[in-house]
Order: structure tokens, then C-alpha cells, then sequence
């Protein structure tokens, strides 16, 4: 009656830590895949931000670049007109 008794509280507790690991793997495997989603929007945000400071940048490169060719004109007409 004993080895009976132990043999049932053996099954009982086979059965319940199978269903923990079954339900444990099932859960790290969604966990796991959120995770990657997240890693992915996290690249694609950063991409944008990469992008955008770029454009930002060639810009501000831009009107410098404009400005200087403002003041290298004017230095040029003030040469040319000293000149004659």
C-alpha cells in the first residue's frame, strides 16, 4: 500500500513538472520573440535617425557652402572693380 501510494505521488509530480517545462518553454519562446521584434523596430528606428541627421547635416552644409560662395563672389567683384 505504501510503494502504491508513492508510486501515485510520483506520477502526480512527473506530470505536474512536465506541464511547468512545456508551459515554461512555450512562454520563454514568445518572450523570445518579442525581444526580436523589439531588436527589429530598435534597428529600423535608429536607421531613420542615422538617415535623418544626415539629410540634416547636408543642409546645414549646404547654406555654409552657399555663404561662402556669397563672400568669395563679392571678394571677386571687389578685386575686379579695384582692378580697373
Amino acid at each position: 500500500m505504501l510503494t502504491l501510494t508513492i508510486k501515485i505521488i510520483a506520477i502526480f509530480a512527473m506530470l505536474t513538472f512536465m506541464f511547468i517545462g512545456i508551459w515554461g518553454f512555450i512562454l520563454l519562446i514568445k518572450v523570445f520573440d518579442q525581444l526580436r521584434y523589439k531588436n527589429y523596430l530598435m534597428e529600423k528606428l535608429v536607421q531613420n535617425t542615422y538617415r535623418l541627421n544626415l539629410n540634416h547635416e547636408n543642409k546645414e552644409h549646404q547654406k555654409n557652402d552657399s555663404k561662402l560662395n556669397i563672400n568669395k563672389r563679392s571678394t571677386e567683384k571687389e578685386i575686379l572693380d579695384f582692378s580697373t
